[in-house]
C-alpha cells in the first residue's frame, strides 16, 4: 500500500508542477500590457530604425498573435501601414504556421488545466483516504520533482546560451513543422517583429512567473516536512 501511495504521490507532483508552469505561461500569453514597453525601450533599434515598424503597431500585432494562441482571438486579421498604404501583416504562410501554433498551445494549455486540477486533487485525495500521512510523501514527492527539473532546466540553459539556433531548430523539429516554421525576414513581417532580444525576455518573465507559483509551493512543501518532522521521526 506505501508503495502505490508513493507512485500516486509521484504522479500527483510531477502534474503539479507541469499545471504550474502552464499556467505561468498562460498569464505571460495573456498579460500582453509589457509589450509596448519592450518594443518602444529595448528593441527601438531592431524593430523601428531596421524595418520601419513603430513600437504601438509591434506591440498590437503581437498581442494580437498571442491572444489568438490561446483561442481568445478567432483570426490574425491585422493590418499595418507601410508605404502610406494599409496592407495585411500576416502573409498566408506565415498565417499556416500561427495556425499551428495555436493547436500546440491550445493543448498545452488545456493539459496544464488538467494537470493543475489534478496535481491538487490527489494530495488531498490521498490524505482523506489513507491513514499514511500522504501530505508528507506529495511534499517530498513534489520538491524531488522540482529537483530534476532544475537540473533540465540548466541543461537547457547552458544550450541556449551557447547554440540558440540549433535549440529553436529542435524545438520545432519536435513541436512544429520546420519547413514551415523557417521564414525570411526580407519577406516575413512576423519574423521581424520577433527578435532573439524578444524571446530572451519572454522566457526572463516567463522563469519570474514560474519561480513565484513554483516556489510558493515548494516554501509550502517544504514548512510542512519540517513542522511534521518530529511527529514521524
Amino acid at each position: 500500500m506505501k508503495t502505490a501511495v508513493k507512485i500516486i504521490a509521484v504522479i500527483g507532483a510531477v502534474l503539479l508542477l507541469f499545471g504550474l508552469l502552464a499556467a505561468a505561461l498562460n498569464a505571460i500569453f495573456n498579460r500582453t500590457g509589457w509589450l509596448y514597453k519592450e518594443y518602444l525601450y529595448n528593441l527601438e533599434n531592431t524593430i523601428y530604425k531596421e524595418y520601419d515598424i513603430s513600437a504601438e503597431d509591434a506591440s498590437r500585432v503581437l498581442s494580437r498573435m498571442m491572444y489568438y494562441s490561446t483561442g481568445r482571438a478567432d483570426d490574425l486579421d491585422v493590418t499595418i501601414v507601410e508605404n502610406g498604404e494599409e496592407v495585411p501583416f500576416f502573409n498566408e504562410k506565415e498565417l499556416s504556421h500561427m495556425r499551428d501554433v495555436r493547436k500546440l498551445t491550445k493543448t498545452f494549455m488545456w493539459l496544464g488545466i488538467i494537470s493543475l486540477g489534478m496535481g491538487t486533487a490527489i494530495p488531498i485525495t490521498l490524505k482523506c483516504f489513507k491513514k499514511t500521512d500522504a501530505l508528507r510523501t506529495f511534499s517530498k514527492a513534489f520538491l524531488i520533482a522540482l529537483g530534476v527539473l532544475l537540473v533540465v532546466i540548466i541543461a537547457l540553459g547552458i544550450w541556449i546560451a551557447v547554440d540558440f539556433d540549433s535549440f529553436w531548430t529542435m524545438f520545432h523539429v519536435v513541436f512544429l513543422d520546420l519547413e514551415s516554421s523557417t521564414f525570411d525576414p526580407a519577406q516575413s513581417r512576423m519574423i521581424r517583429i520577433c527578435p532573439p532580444e524578444l524571446f530572451a525576455d519572454f522566457i526572463g518573465r516567463f522563469a519570474v512567473y514560474s519561480a513565484a507559483l513554483v516556489g510558493i509551493t515548494a516554501a509550502a512543501c517544504a514548512v510542512y516536512l519540517i513542522v511534521t518532522r518530529k511527529k514521524h521521526a
